[in-house]
């Protein structure tokens, strides 16, 4: 619904926390770390147990023991999310790769039989700033490099059902292709939305300190970059919003930083293990 705010998932919390401290050195970290971690937003030990066992599930962590301590550190699934989001967080929204008015076309087929691989792919393209045309069928504007996609997609064994294409429009409706695609009307109200919780004096009112803002302004900015179409500006309302979103985006990350480091780093002092 328009106006409704939308709070990051501990999920995406912790891909963010993983993404901006972990993704070099990959430590082990206990239970208690990272419930240390998700209480800084306001996250119950028992919630984050439960993210904790379903992130595990999916693939995204490994757990490993220690005596009767349990740690928790990124697999390698989990490590090639967050280093993609990573790269795309602090990518221009509004940048277009050229050539002028050419599109990335995309096609593939996966059986049911692979579907996690399907969901995965799915969500790479969506990052990738790629929208569903129809099924089967992806386009993003410009010409894309699907160099690290094509590596992965291998890493994956889906690489063979997959087709890409440059092309041109050959009809002059290219904005009705758009609306089909993409709900820009429903995407500008979600950057009006992340203005209305951030652009405030005391934003994320939930977090008990700098590093409970920090992960859920990124991860909140993440979420919206997930929906944002690399679209060019000829094809975007004049008072499209996101750049003075990605400004104020900037501004609070330089703001919160060096505390919210600081703070992570003394909780990984205290529960790092050796596995």
């Amino acid at each position: 619904m328009p106006g409704e705010s939308r709070t990051p998932t501990p999920q995406a919390v912790v891909m963010t926390m993983l993404g901006r401290y972990c993704a070099v050195d990959n430590p082990a970290i206990s239970t208690n770390g990272y419930i240390e971690v998700l209480a800084r937003i306001g996250l119950s030990a028992q919630a984050s147990r439960l993210t904790l066992s379903r992130m595990t599930e999916r693939g995204l962590l490994q757990r490993l023991r220690q005596g009767r301590i349990a740690y928790f550190r990124a697999t390698e699934v989990g490590l090639t999310v967050v280093r993609n989001q990573e790269k795309r967080t602090f990518h221009d929204p509004g940048a277009t790769p050229g050539p002028e008015g050419a599109w990335t076309i995309l096609s593939f087929t996966i059986p049911e039989s692979q579907r996690a691989k399907r969901h995965l792919l799915r969500r790479r393209l969506t990052w990738e700033g790629f929208g569903l045309l129809r099924d089967g069928v992806w386009i993003a504007p410009g010409d894309h490099d699907l160099s690290e996609m094509d590596e992965a997609l291998a890493e994956m064994g889906i690489d063979q059902r997959i087709e890409a294409f440059l092309g041109y429009p050959k009809f002059d409706d290219v904005q009705g292709m758009i609306s089909r695609v993409w709900e820009l009307d429903a995407l500008a109200e979600r950057y009006h939305e992340f203005l209305r919780q951030w652009d405030v004096p005391q934003p994320a009112p939930e977090a008990t300190d700098e590093l409970g803002r920090y992960l859920l302004l990124i991860s909140g900015w993440r979420t919206l970059l997930r929906e944002t179409p690399r679209l060019p500006a000829t094809h975007l309302p004049a008072d499209w919003p996101a750049a003075r979103c990605q400004e104020l985006f900037r501004t609070l990350h330089d703001q919160y930083a060096p505390a919210a480091a600081k703070s992570f780093a003394e909780i990984l002092v205290a529960n790092q293990g050796s596995v």
